[in-house]
């Protein structure tokens, strides 16, 4: 999902490290540590609610969740990671309470009510995009009406096998797909006309959080990511936190590359831990003490300025979607051509 902005400068030296594709590198980044300067911290937090007039929410939760083995209890269908239930109440509730929660802090500041508009990235996998307007329309809309919502379904993409590099074939001789990665959301925001709509409520960024991270809201972070974005007139933000060694996370990562023209490129990106191997960055164990600590864990939260990710993704070129993630670690079960229930490790 990362959006991957880049600034350019001119070389005068060979100072520049070189990785094994000879032209990229990567460093760990520098940022605002909002736990050291929690006086700062403090007043960008204002920033934040300050600004939720000119925030949106961009929601991506079409993601087949297929390692939470949520099911209906009632029928056994297979369900949505949105629709795991949570202190009470599903992933998708807890994000609209999180949202209204900060709507009401700005009436209390401010005394004036803003209703944020939000955007979610739904699939068809698992009937996700159906069980999210089934949630939105019994709990009415959050109270919110439903103008203020705009759901689009990302596309589903075929699985390889991981043996033979095959396509799965389902039961209606089809290919067997999966949601096809949060990078697409840009592009699809795009062809969707999702900017147009949050420009029409006003909005110049927003806030990107995925469902999965449930603990987002429960300090500044939110509120001071996007207080910085809008205040400093920044094109990306990323929250990060230190990582544990062996979880299941990405990491960001300063990267630096040089162009066909000698010109040395520098932004912030995601690495997602099942690239680690690829780009040569190892666990930490007691005998080597790896780089992977030092970069900070990818938290699934961003801020986007609007008119910024519109331009990405909007370009006709493959520099719309970022580069292509394979995860060929997974199992996945599915009805094959045959009729028979199958697992395959596939991606």
């Amino acid at each position: 999902m990362a959006l991957e902005l880049l600034s350019v400068s001119k070389s005068k030296d060979s100072k520049h490290r070189h990785s094994k594709d000879k032209f990229v590198d990567f460093h760990v980044p520098t940022g605002l540590n909002l736990l050291e300067d929690t006086e700062y911290a403090s007043q960008a937090a204002m920033w934040g609610i300050e600004g939720l007039p000119e925030l949106g929410e961009i929601y991506p939760i079409g993601g087949a969740g297929d390692r939470l083995g949520l099911v209906d209890s009632d029928t056994g269908d297979s369900l949505p990671a949105a629709l795991l239930p949570y202190c009470g109440r599903s992933l998708l509730e807890g994000l609209m309470r999180d949202l209204q929660a900060r709507e009401f802090l700005h009436f209390k500041i401010f005394g004036k009510q803003c209703i944020t508009p939000v955007a979610v990235m739904t699939s068809s996998v698992k009937n996700n995009h159906e069980h999210i307007v089934a949630i939105c329309e019994r709990l009415e809309w959050f109270g919110r009406g439903r103008e203020n919502f705009r759901l689009f379904e990302q596309p589903l993409v075929p699985v390889v096998n991981a043996e033979d590099g095959k396509w799965l074939i389902s039961e209606s001789l089809l290919p067997v797909g999966k949601p096809g990665g949060h990078g697409a959301i840009w592009k699809l925001a795009c062809d969707r006309g999702v900017f147009e709509w949050l420009y029409c409520h006003g909005r110049k960024g927003a806030t990107v959080r995925q469902v999965s991270n449930v603990v987002a809201a429960t300090d500044l972070t939110l509120m001071a990511l996007a207080g910085i974005g809008l205040r400093h007139n920044k094109k990306l933000g990323f929250a990060s936190c230190e990582r544990r060694p062996g979880a299941t996370e990405g990491v960001n990562v300063l990267i630096e590359k040089q162009n066909f023209d000698g010109l040395w490129e520098y932004g912030i990106t995601c690495i997602e831990y099942t690239e680690f191997e690829k780009y040569g960055i190892s666990e930490p164990t007691a005998t080597n003490d790896s780089l992977q600590a030092s970069y900070p864990a990818n938290t699934n939260i961003l801020y986007v300025d609007l008119q910024a990710a519109q331009e990405v993704g909007s370009r006709k070129n493959a520099s719309c979607l970022p580069g292509i993630v394979l995860n060929l670690k997974k199992a996945v079960s599915y009805v094959d051509h045959l009729g028979f229930e199958s697992l395959r490790v596939a991606g």
